[in-house]
């Protein structure tokens, strides 16, 4: 384990190494993996741009750069009907084919233009703030000229139909990532580095008192104000469950990879792949964190999700056009309500 733990923290460190295509970073994206971000969409709402990035082992690397629209007033989003584009880590969820929007809403649904893409607004962190709506996509509109106006949707994020087809070529439903911000800011490489290593060390500290069985150090990376699990309740009763776990006189195997560093203004997501073995069970699925900074300005986690993945989760994603042929449009007529 502690050999696991040596050459994953390795591979961190090179790829800190300077990148000489720039000397800044964005200050939104911190670790990228081939797995659950080999690509990540950031939306600049202050410049009505989108920018999308690849992973470059680990690092950022800045593929294109699109012009888009957001809602039709500037802020953050709060209520329902505000007309405001939320700020935050968002992922995809589904799409929706014009001829499922048009047989949904009749005429109305031409505003989306040849498709949409859902967002998971409201995330954990915006259900907790008391943000309320929903209904945050990026799609495209039957007018391209209504983009130039910058601040004109309800709420999504609008881009000209080429455009959209083109992103959509980078799109893995329920792992790409969409940030989102009022304004885009870089670090030189020290700052940046410095701001990932302390996420870090929350990490790599929770992960390897996972595996050694170590309650005390692994329970101090959660935020016992913020903590909440969505099935065992607040920090004291999920600190008292994981506690009779760990008490266990079995010695489970757990192995980590493909992990990523997301940031937005106070909290970040982590997401990695967690593979969970022992005698009575075998678990491969998807981990994501939220961490917070707590008063001592510490990043403890506040929330924790885990999906089970299936074998085509190992499957490299390579960019192509998966949702605007003939084909994808049938399938997305059944990929549920909207």
């Amino acid at each position: 384990m502690r050999r696991h733990i040596s050459k994953l923290l390795s591979v961190l460190i090179m790829t800190c190494a300077y990148s000489a295509e720039s000397e800044f970073l964005p200050s939104v994206i911190y670790q990228l993996d081939s797995n659950f971000t080999h690509h990540v969409m950031v939306v600049e709402k202050s410049t009505h741009s989108l920018y999308l990035y690849e992973n470059n082992q680990g690092l950022p690397k800045l593929l294109k750069k699109y012009t888009i629209m957001t809602g039709k007033f500037p802020g953050d989003k709060q209520v329902q009907g505000d007309k405001k584009t939320p700020e935050g880590i968002y992922f995809f969820q589904n799409f929706h084919a014009s001829q499922e929007l048009l047989k949904k809403y009749g005429d109305y649904g031409k505003i989306y233009g040849a498709g949409a893409f859902t967002l998971n607004y409201p995330n954990e962190i915006d259900r907790r703030e008391g943000k309320t709506g929903g209904g945050i996509w990026l799609h495209s509109s039957d007018d391209d000229n209504r983009i130039s106006l910058g601040l004109d949707s309800k709420g999504c994020v609008v881009a000209v139909d080429k455009d959209l087809k083109d992103l959509s070529r980078y799109i893995d439903l329920a792992n790409t990532p969409m940030v989102i911000v009022e304004n885009l800011s870089f670090l030189n490489l020290e700052s940046w580095k410095t701001q990932k290593e302390s996420l870090q060390n929350v990490v790599y500290s929770w992960m390897e008192a996972w595996q050694k069985k170590d309650f005390k150090t692994y329970i101090n990376q959660y935020s016992p104000r913020e903590f909440l699990d969505n099935r065992k309740g607040n920090y004291s009763a999920y600190k008292t469950y994981k506690k009779a776990v760990f008490s266990r006189a079995d010695e489970p195997q757990i192995l980590f990879s493909d992990v990523s560093i997301l940031l937005n203004n106070d909290y970040a997501v982590v997401t990695m792949k967690q593979d969970y073995s022992s005698s009575v069970i075998r678990d491969i699925g998807k981990k994501v964190l939220y961490l917070k900074k707590n008063d001592r300005y510490e990043w403890k986690i506040v929330s924790e999700k885990w999906s089970k993945l299936d074998q085509e989760q190992n499957i490299a994603f390579t960019p192509k056009m998966r949702y605007f042929t003939p084909a994808t449009k049938e399938l997305a007529n059944d990929s549920g309500s909207i």
